[in-house]
């Protein structure tokens, strides 16, 4: 893509969620080179509910885990 130029995207909007649209080289991520597309955002919810215990749950232990870690992580892991 050239410099101050532009991209068009399209894709299928079928897919209920949050999805993130990033580049492959992690260190442009952390720089922000990333944006988030929600899909079907009044859908959402019904899919979550029924797992959103077990998510909190596995945060929690992420939580425990993580706080106890010897390395902490300072990109956005992608």
């Amino acid at each position: 893509m050239p410099g101050n130029g532009y991209l068009v995207i399209a894709f299928e909007n079928d897919n209920p969620g949050s999805w993130l649209m990033h580049c492959h080289i992690a260190w442009h991520s952390s720089q922000s080179l990333a944006l988030q597309f929600i899909e079907r955002s009044k859908e959402i919810p019904k899919l979550v509910e029924p797992v959103a215990l077990g998510f909190q749950k596995m945060c929690q232990t992420w939580d425990s885990y993580y706080n106890r870690s010897q390395y902490q992580q300072d990109d956005s892991g992608i």
